[in-house]
């Protein structure tokens, strides 16, 4: 059997390597090359570059790591924010490469469905809508008429079941089977999967995608299956499906490190100030940069007095090189403009603080830090510093 190739670079890194086939080059660039830049080297070989997403890709007989800047057990604290997952900020993360927080993501993931069949897998009443030969229903006189005017056997009803094909099952279900197709170092995974997945067989095998894990309807009947279809929705998001092209094979677990520190930083602020008598934040809102209305804009965060809106936020995962890119410092100006708060501030993900403070003709902008380097601990008490720093922000009068 042929050796696997390994292959480490971390992120905004080059490695230059001979050790690539064409057909591993080319399906590199056909299926990741928006995650990793691959060229033909000047001297023979192949030239990879890593942007912004870290993790693992795997092709037949070569793995590529793409290690974080930010240490794993940050990455992992973090994603416990961006994905709704308080209950797992104190799990003790030992981790080396980007490829073992894949497999300790799937390794929680399955000790959570397992506890949850343990308990018993939740039912519902279902209204569903059938043809057939027997009333077992409520007759549907409409439907009826419309669809048997041939079939004169068939009575159209709608049945109300008491059924375990729900959408949070069928979410468990399709993700356990994902994972279940992939290679893992830990030799148990494969078969933990497979036995759980063999524990939904009365649910409906359907494709679902990350979006459908926000159309849970959450009561106290379902409510342990939120931490697990959280869990699900984070798989979900970052595997690329295995495939196949020609007789090479692929499978990929890749994070946007600009998604990832945008949602921890919006989750964390957001859930830090839900107690403060009179601050809040506001994720994400829309707005109209336009009078025509054609032009929309996003800002990641705003904060808020007695919910009228009094700082624009937006987030950084890149360098400050002493002052922010011109786009940006338009962008936030226009927020301010179209929505009249004159303060408006960026946070960097940067491992020293940038000083920087201007106005922009009555607009304020400001820039602060969040290094993401260091010991969890850091993380944690800086992140806590951040919040100390908006409180004084909404507290001055600039």
């Amino acid at each position: 059997m042929r050796e696997e190739i390994v292959l480490c670079l971390k992120e905004y890194e080059t490695l230059e390597t001979e050790q690539l086939t064409h057909a591993q080059a080319q399906l590199l660039a056909d299926k990741f090359g928006r995650y990793l830049s691959i060229q033909r080297g000047w001297r023979g070989g192949y030239t990879l570059r890593a942007g912004h997403h870290v993790g693992v890709v795997a092709l037949d007989g070569l793995r590529i790591l793409i290690q974080p800047k930010v240490p794993l057990d940050n990455l992992f604290y973090m994603l416990t924010y961006a994905y709704d997952l308080p209950e797992f900020r104190r799990e003790e993360v030992d981790l080396t490469a980007a490829e073992d927080l894949f497999e300790f993501i799937v390794d929680i993931f399955v000790r959570q469905v397992d506890a949850l069949i343990r308990r018993g897998i939740h039912r519902a009443y279902v209204d569903r809508e059938e043809n057939n030969r027997f009333l077992r229903g409520r007759l549907l006189v409409a439907e009826h008429l419309r669809h048997n005017r041939i079939l004169q056997d068939q009575i159209y009803q709608q049945r109300n079941d008491y059924t375990e094909d729900v959408l949070e099952n069928q979410i468990l279900r399709h993700t356990l089977a994902l994972l279940s197709r992939q290679r893992y170092r830990q030799e148990s995974m494969r078969p933990r999967l497979r036995r759980a997945h063999s524990a939904f067989a009365a649910v409906q095998p359907i494709a679902v995608t990350p979006s459908d894990c926000d159309r849970v309807h959450y009561t106290r009947l379902n409510e342990r299956y939120r931490s697990r279809v959280n869990l699900a929705r984070l798989l979900l998001q970052h595997l690329s499906l295995e495939g196949q092209a020609g007789d090479q094979r692929f499978f990929a677990f890749l994070f946007d490190m600009n998604q990832i520190f945008e949602l921890f930083v919006a989750r964390y602020l957001k859930e830090s100030f839900a107690a403060h008598p009179t601050l809040d934040i506001e994720i994400q809102p829309t707005i109209w940069l336009d009078t025509a209305q054609k032009e929309r804009g996003r800002p990641d965060l705003i904060l808020r007095r007695n919910h009228q809106r009094l700082l624009i936020i937006d987030t950084k995962y890149k360098r400050f090189d002493g002052a922010p890119a011109s786009d940006d410092i338009h962008q936030m100006i226009a927020y301010c403009h179209t929505m009249k708060v004159p303060r408006s501030l960026l946070i960097y993900a940067e491992p020293q603080p940038p000083s920087y403070r201007r106005d922009f003709h009555g607009i304020h902008l400001n820039v602060l830090s969040l290094p993401l380097d260091g010991a969890l601990s850091l993380l944690r008490q800086r992140s806590q510093e951040l919040v100390d720093q908006l409180r004084a922000i909404a507290n001055s009068k600039q």
